[in-house]
């Protein structure tokens, strides 16, 4: 695999990160809304902002896409890596 195609990789590794995030902000605020909780537009519109940031990955400063990914792997429930 040559340095374009490990780009690539990790590049749609890190969006698919930032994508579970946003799938479980919106099902964790679908299901709050049955049972009768408000303010479920906060965490659409935070899912918004993470689709947004997956689509532009490419374009983001190094730091702060890994952060994104480090906080969106915490908000999936998943492994961090270590800084």
């Amino acid at each position: 695999m040559n340095e374009h195609e490990r780009r690539l990789a990790v590049l749609r590794a890190d969006r698919s990160v930032i994508e579970r995030a946003a799938a479980r902000l919106r099902s964790d605020a679908i299901r709050s809304s049955y049972a009768g909780l408000q303010h479920q537009h906060i965490a659409f519109g935070l899912a918004l902002v993470l689709d947004e940031l997956a689509r532009h990955l490419a374009d983001l400063d190094g730091a702060v896409r890994w952060q994104a990914v480090q906080s969106c792997r915490l908000l999936a429930g998943e492994q961090i890596d270590p800084p």
